[in-house]
């Protein structure tokens, strides 16, 4: 065994195990910020909270930030590329146009159904950058 193949036969592990940390560490503090936002709506419920404060907007700007941040993230290759940018900016129009459409027709929306949902739209997004950019990378 050559020096050059154990070196590559070590960086796997050592990657795997800085991606199983790197997404504890996001998946820690993607559940801070649930509690956290869940212990502010609990406190405004039992405080009697002003019932215009914009939580349904809040968990959504959150929502989108998520599954924008990530994708950028994990499309760190297609950064120097126009059409990344055109294609992220156009999912970014039909989900604000959709989440506004939505949001104004419903009083309330559930902290639960934005977890969700989130999770679902990031699948939905990397397959349809996948699908477009495929050929590219």
């Amino acid at each position: 065994m050559s020096l050059t193949s154990a070196t590559r036969n070590q960086m796997p592990r050592q990657t795997r195990s800085r991606r199983i940390k790197d997404w504890l560490l996001y998946v820690a503090i993607a559940v801070l910020i649930v509690i956290s936002v869940w212990m502010f709506a609990m406190h405004q419920a039992r405080t009697g909270g002003s019932p215009n404060l914009p939580l349904k907007w809040l968990g959504f700007a959150g929502m989108t930030a998520i599954v924008l941040g990530y994708a950028i993230r994990a499309c760190r290759q297609s950064w120097g590329k126009q059409k990344f940018w055109a294609l992220l900016g156009l999912f970014f129009a039909v989900h604000s146009g959709l989440g506004v459409f939505v949001l104004l027709r419903v009083p309330v929306v559930p902290l639960v159904l934005y977890a969700v949902l989130t999770g679902i739209e990031y699948v939905v997004l990397a397959a349809y950058l996948g699908f477009f950019l495929d050929g590219e990378r």
